[in-house]
């Protein structure tokens, strides 16, 4: 992993719009939040993640702040269910710093070890929940065809709800936008944590 393309913004360098998601972002639901992989600050203070990239457009970002806020937080979807959604993305995508932070959310919300170091080798992974399996099945299918076949979607929705499915399209809907901004900017991972393997 690089340094990243984007020079970090500590709070000392931002004009008025970027402060202001900033300080919505430190004062928002994600800090303290369980399963935490770290903190959302470097030691200057600039945002780690896919945040910093935010403050560079700060409407769009703001946007995107919400809505994964809402992802997160307000989402009825089982924890277990929502971040094996969003690991199956980040390892779709290789997104470092996604796969870094939410391989630790999944297992920390009951998803097994086991799982998610299968995923993370692309390797199909054995559930013993059926309805982590339906989910690794939805999100598998939507992230490397674009489409759910009949009998997945029947099956979500008999096991999850159809607010659930829909709760959960939109969190692998958000993940790639995030995914797309960790690859982009080349987001970079911690100090000694191991990247992902292509």
């Amino acid at each position: 992993m690089s340094n990243g393309r984007l020079v970090p913004l500590p709070p000392t360098a931002m004009d008025e719009a970027q402060r202001s998601l900033y300080d919505s972002i430190l004062g928002g639901r994600r800090v303290g939040a369980p399963g935490r992989a770290s903190g959302l600050t470097h030691d200057d203070g600039s945002l780690v993640g896919p945040f910093d990239a935010f403050l560079r457009s700060p409407r769009i970002g703001t946007a995107m702040s919400n809505m994964g806020e809402a992802i997160r937080f307000d989402t009825t979807l089982p924890k277990n269910l929502l971040e094996l959604g969003i690991i199956v993305v980040g390892r779709h995508w290789t997104a470092q710093f996604e796969w870094y932070a939410h391989s630790r959310m999944a297992v920390a919300a009951g998803v097994s070890e086991e799982a998610v170091a299968a995923i993370g080798r692309r390797e199909t992974p054995t559930f013993d929940d059926p309805d982590e399996a339906c989910v690794y099945r939805f999100a598998t299918e939507l992230v490397t065809g674009h489409r759910v076949t009949d009998a997945t979607y029947a099956e979500a929705v008999e096991r999850l709800g159809e607010a659930h499915v829909y709760e959960l399209t939109a969190a692998i809907g958000y993940y790639h936008a995030v995914s797309a901004v960790l690859n982009v900017f080349e987001v970079p991972l911690p100090a000694g944590v191991e990247p992902l393997q292509p």
